[in-house]
């Protein structure tokens, strides 16, 4: 179902500064990369995202690769990597056509449409999928990828105070954003 929506990649966009950046998926050639990437994003950045990547889980994630439940999309500038979003796919149940979306960028490559860019191309691939929605889930500190993710057509669903707690006991709102996909001839049955 989703290898006609990846048949595209690799593709070359403009961010908004001028840097060429090559978006493609997650290949397992790139554990390296991307745990340097992880690294490079400071720990209070990661200790803020949902889906976070020990070197040991990055390792077992990279190893066992499944697009059509789990598509992360890189971003590479500079000979790096820049960036990553990713959407999760259930294969059945209740939610089985909503996605779920993520996406982290490198401190230096941040205000430059990066995350737009990676956001655009996974409602794409989303499309494709035959997914009707997307969510994203967020600790409510993390207002700029909040802001991000308003600006790319994500709306506020749900928003409960004091629902997530850290390792030291401090609470934080969860944030739940949602976008309504909109399907088109063209794109309707593609995994048929």
């Amino acid at each position: 179902m989703i290898d006609f929506a990846l048949d595209k990649f690799p593709v070359r966009h403009a961010l908004n500064n001028g840097i060429q950046c090559l978006i493609r998926p997650l290949q397992l050639d790139d554990q390296p990369a991307f745990q340097k990437f992880h690294h490079a994003v400071p720990e209070t950045d990661r200790f803020l995202i949902k889906h976070r990547y020990p070197d040991s889980a990055a390792t077992e994630w990279v190893q066992d690769l499944d697009y059509e439940q789990h598509l992360p999309l890189l971003a590479f500038a500079d000979g790096q990597i820049i960036g990553y979003a990713s959407l999760h796919q259930r294969a059945g149940g209740w939610k089985r056509h909503i996605g779920m979306v993520g996406a982290l960028t490198h401190p230096e490559y941040r205000g430059i449409g990066l995350i737009k860019v990676l956001i655009d191309e996974l409602v794409e691939v989303a499309c494709h999928c035959g997914l009707t929605k997307l969510e994203a889930e967020f600790n409510g500190d993390r207002s700029t990828a909040i802001h991000n993710f308003k600006e790319c057509g994500f709306d506020e669903l749900a928003r409960i105070p004091a629902y997530l707690q850290d390792m030291h006991a401090n609470e934080y709102d969860w944030v739940l954003m949602g976008m309504k996909l909109t399907i088109d001839a063209e794109n309707a049955g593609a995994g048929d």
